[in-house]
């Protein structure tokens, strides 16, 4: 699983509104950290990192919602949300798509024609969520989601993106 990014100046003493800020906008760096790699389709490792990045985002903007205004921030987390959610329905078939597979040393032949089938379906559909996946990420390059979203977290909190610079891991990336 990707490790978690370290977000940079938290403290215990941190009033709430800059921690919601601290967090979200690392959380929101780690997972766009993962894009061009899931877009690429390579590595379905680079997807489940940012799968995983998306729900711990997701986790830190529900405990951090009360720091927004509730209308407009719950726009940020639809969206949020939907890529979560977008990257969800691609992974599970690139689990279902592995473990079949790796049965297919062990099956009877006459069981293994149906396990391809399956296979061959499930990576059709595969497929079919890369497209989803490049969709949700040209909406949100339509929108300048990015931009406002950070802009927004920033007005909000005090915190901005640029001045936190979240990085990854020295031994990830």
């Amino acid at each position: 699983m990707a490790q978690a990014w370290t977000v940079p100046g938290l403290r215990g003493t941190a009033r709430f509104r800059d921690a919601a800020g601290r967090i979200i906008l690392t959380r929101w760096a780690e997972m766009m950290s993962y894009r061009d790699g899931t877009m690429a389709g390579e590595d379905i490792e680079e997807l489940h990192a940012m799968r995983v990045s998306s729900r711990r985002l997701r986790a830190a903007m529900d405990a951090f919602a009360a720091a927004f205004p509730p209308k407009s921030f719950n726009r940020y987390l639809r969206r949020v949300k939907e890529i979560t959610d977008t990257l969800g329905e691609a992974r599970d078939l690139d689990v279902a798509i592995e473990a079949l597979t790796g049965l297919l040393g062990d099956v009877r032949p006459d069981e293994r024609a149906g396990i391809e089938g399956l296979v061959a379906r499930y990576r059709q559909n595969r497929g079919e969520e890369d497209a989803r996946i490049a969709a949700v990420f040209a909406r949100l390059e339509e929108d300048d989601f990015e931009r406002r979203f950070t802009r927004y977290i920033e007005r909000h909190t005090g915190v901005g993106l640029r001045s936190l610079h979240p990085r990854a891991p020295k031994d990830e990336r």
